[in-house]
């Protein structure tokens, strides 16, 4: 067992939870404009939690959610390979979904094209025109654009948690 590899995809862990708290903060200025949730820059409050979310996704990061479940499924015992198996279940359900498609506005829009032009967006925003992918798409698509990649967004956090509870059961943690 690589614990120190463990160890960092917790560290990865601990910025998705800082990520959801500033995400919560920030609801507090949300509001309901022409039917869609808005907050005063919901790209910058998602800011922190898309950071680790975009690295633990990768492929090819070297502590990427499936590297990480490589590891444990090396070495981990019985117990921990039952819930690994749950956790592997559910984060290739949420690839699933990136992988497929909705129609808006008459246009057929791959989730993982939003969702990487939403990583692009939130990270780099203006810097080097990285988000105007996301402008664009926003633009031909509507705020459901949005919906997605916040979907997309959360739902692969949600999945790097319950990643880091089966890693702190492997190692014996038991503060998290």
């Amino acid at each position: 067992m690589d614990a120190t590899s463990l160890r960092t995809f917790g560290s990865i862990a601990e910025e998705v939870r800082v990520g959801f708290s500033s995400v919560k903060e920030a609801s507090g200025e949300m509001r309901v404009v022409h039917g869609y949730l808005e907050s005063k820059d919901i790209l910058a409050s998602y800011r922190s939690l898309c950071l680790p979310v975009r690295r633990a996704a990768k492929e090819s990061d070297r502590m990427s959610f499936r590297r990480t479940i490589r590891l444990l499924q090396e070495s981990s015992s019985a117990e921990v390979s039952d819930r690994l198996v749950d956790v592997v279940e559910r984060y290739e359900k949420v690839m699933a979904y990136m992988d497929s498609h909705t129609i808006l506005n008459d246009r057929q829009v791959e989730h993982r094209e939003v969702y990487e032009a939403w990583m692009d967006a939130v990270i780099f925003g203006e810097f080097g025109d990285k988000d105007q992918e996301y402008r664009k798409l926003l633009a031909e698509c509507g705020k459901a654009v949005e919906g997605i990649a916040v979907r997309l967004t959360e739902a692969i956090a949600e999945r790097i948690l319950e990643l880091d509870d089966v890693i702190a059961l492997e190692l014996g943690d038991t503060t998290v």
